[in-house]
């Protein structure tokens, strides 16, 4: 996947690795002095919502707690949301989605870390597909 929509940044920025995250967000506002926290990190919970496969029907599961943060870099927001109660890795989102945003001279590395993100995500899932195959159970059909 070459390119990413801001709805895939976020998604990637809020499931990738905390501390490789956290560094190049320091790094992208290491010499801005364009940076305004709009937001500050906000820990509360978010619902927590399923669709039941069968009747496919929705249901709340439950509350899961997260942490939200909102910044402007260059004039541009960036807002970021991450499971749990990581305010430093909730802000680093928001300061990389600005910087993607805003076209900064950091973008294409914020870009490039959510691509491996998704990369390593996408074959941790394979593995373990290939891990579970010998046990999955195939039944017959009787006409």
């Amino acid at each position: 996947m070459d390119a990413m929509t801001r709805e895939d940044v976020c998604s990637e920025l809020s499931m990738i690795d905390a501390s490789g995250l956290i560094a190049l967000a320091d790094e992208c506002v290491a010499n801005e002095p364009d940076l305004m926290i709009t937001r500050p990190p906000t820990v509360g919970s978010v619902v927590t919502q399923v669709r039941e496969p069968v009747a496919e029907q929705r249901f709340i599961l439950a509350d899961a707690l997260a942490c939200s943060a909102e910044v402007s870099l260059r004039g541009h927001l960036g807002w970021g949301m991450r499971l749990g109660s990581d305010r430093r890795a909730a802000l680093a989102a928001a300061i990389c989605d600005a910087e993607v945003v805003s076209s900064g001279p950091y973008a294409a590395r914020v870009l490039d870390l959510c691509r491996e993100g998704r990369a390593r995500r996408e074959a941790e899932r394979a593995a373990e597909w290939a891990r579970l195959a010998p046990s999955v159970v195939e039944f017959e059909e009787i006409p």
